[in-house]
Formats: C-alpha cells, structure tokens, sequence
C-alpha cells in the first residue's frame, strides 16, 4: 500500500517513472540494497535533484513541493 501512495502520486503529477521489482528474489533487490543502504521500499531517486527518500509521506511531501500540489 505504500508503494501503491507512491506511484498514485507520480501518476498525479504526470511524472514518468521506472518501477524496479526486489521481491524477495528479485534480480534487483541487492542493487536497491547498494543504493540505498537497506531494503525497504518505497525508495525514489530523483535524477533532476539527486534526491533519494524513504517513507511514503515523505516521498509525496517532496513530489508536491518540489512538482507541485495534488488535490485529490
């Protein structure tokens, strides 16, 4: 549910996005790890800011301030 807040919000704000799978064994989970440092999700990187985040509400927060506001 909390990547599904994530991607509700990229959608809202017509933002294009890559979705990487790290399921359990996933190809992907170890570069997630590498990247970020732990294995959780959602995790955005944002290549116009370099900003990477954790925690949905933090990851909206940043989307809505840094691309502007959803209402609804």
């Amino acid at each position: 549910p909390f990547c599904r807040k994530v991607r509700k919000e990229l959608t809202a704000q017509n933002l294009n996005y890559r979705v990487r799978n790290v399921a359990k064994r996933g190809r992907q989970r170890p570069d997630l790890v590498a990247l970020g440092g732990k294995m959780q999700v959602p995790y955005l990187v944002d290549p116009n800011t370099e900003a990477a985040l954790y925690e949905s509400d933090d990851i909206v927060a940043y989307l809505r301030s840094t691309y502007g506001s959803h209402n609804g």
